[in-house]
């Protein structure tokens, strides 16, 4: 029996660009799709923004997603089926002025079908969720195979933030005004969103039972380590002081790109299973939140799925003064000219674990919970 809405089970769909793979990085949408499915929902979880170029692109995440996923659904939990929709072509931003022109097109015809196995999921779904992205692009599409099915905007990122093409966001435009909700992790984030939508914020959430497992501790007995999960806006040049001025302590990259011959006290990780990190960030000694940000995207402070899950493990953090985070645990830094770099990883190094650091924080259980109320609230 579902949680919500008096016990009734309700179809889901999700539109995302994300894939549903082991091995690849979790984002909110991975963590509320889970949970609807544990509340006794039906989710389909399909992926979208991938084609037959993703294999010149991405060779191991084309075939994993051909070998399970390709045009059909594949059951990855108890009611959570994922399935991937691979054209051979698909629309994708660019720099490129004049691929954006192209774009102006491509987009409207690439999000104008889906086959058979998504659009049976769509056409009788109670809720329709399509994520920041190349997902608006099917939004008409949507509301076009089932106009009874509310429809929920799970708004992650500022797209111009994120490199959207301009016709995403002439689409997120459009369609803003006519979803049923737009539900967005940050205040900040909402407000810089175009008007008329009915935006509801509902903070992003953590996975409380995987953290508080018991770990057996990854890095070397007596050893100093930091950590940085996460590509969005890295800085590399700011790592690199830090790297510099801490050469005892060890710095462990995840899902970042590292330009260049790391030095001897970096460990890059790449893209990985984020279950596998979860020990990573629980034994280590220093957060990094090393983003290269405008004042556009401040919102980062509240939607951050690292800073809330450094501080559930009460980790202090390292972050820019840009960024107006509030808990005791953050260690601002200038985003330009920082000079004191040396001090400021010893006070993190010396700053106590506290219990007030993570208070307040909710589970994706809550999240999820929050989500489908919100998505059916007629108010």
């Amino acid at each position: 029996m579902a949680d919500d809405l008096s016990g009734e089970r309700l179809k889901i769909v999700i539109l995302t660009s994300h894939v549903f793979l082991r091995g690849y990085r979790k984002a909110s949408i991975h963590f509320v799709a889970r949970k609807w499915a544990e509340q006794g929902h039906k989710v389909h979880f399909v992926t979208i923004g991938h084609s037959w170029l993703t294999r010149l692109k991405d060779r191991p995440r084309f075939n994993a997603l051909s070998k399970v996923q390709a045009n059909r659904f594949e059951t990855v939990e108890p009611n959570l089926d994922a399935g991937a929709y691979l054209p051979p072509l698909h629309a994708f931003s660019s720099n490129n002025r004049v691929l954006n022109r192209v774009n102006e097109v491509a987009f409207r015809v690439y999000g104008s079908y889906l086959p058979d196995f998504a659009r049976k999921a769509v056409a009788t779904a109670d809720l329709v969720v399509i994520e920041s992205g190349s997902a608006l692009s099917f939004f008409n599409y949507v509301r076009k195979l089932n106009p009874r099915a509310r429809t929920l905007y799970f708004c992650r990122d500022l797209l111009r933030s994120v490199g959207a093409a301009p016709i995403l966001q002439k689409m997120q435009e459009e369609a803003i005004p006519r979803f049923d909700v737009i539900c967005v992790p940050s205040q900040r984030l909402g407000a810089l969103l175009p008007t008329g939508g009915r935006i509801r914020v509902i903070p992003q959430g953590v996975d409380t039972a995987l953290f508080d497992r018991r770990y057996a501790s990854p890095y070397k007995p007596g050893s100093r380590n930091a950590i940085s999960v996460g590509n969005m806006l890295f800085d590399q040049l700011a790592v690199d002081q830090m790297v510099a001025a801490a050469p005892e302590v060890t710095f462990h990259i995840f899902g970042a790109t590292w330009r260049g011959a790391p030095s001897p006290n970096i460990v890059v990780y790449g893209e990985r299973d984020f279950e596998s990190i979860v020990p990573y960030i629980r034994h280590a000694d220093i957060g990094l939140a090393p983003y290269r940000l405008t004042t556009d995207e401040v919102y980062l402070a509240e939607s951050s799925l690292k800073l809330s899950q450094y501080s559930y493990c009460r980790l202090p953090i390292l972050l820019p003064d840009l960024i107006p985070f509030k808990r005791a645990n953050g260690i601002p830094y200038r985003l330009d000219g920082e000079t004191g770099w040396r001090q400021k990883i010893d006070a993190a190094l010396a700053m106590p674990r506290l219990p007030e650091f993570s208070e307040g924080i909710l589970t994706w259980g809550d999240v999820a919970k929050q989500t489908l109320r919100t998505a059916f609230d007629q108010a």
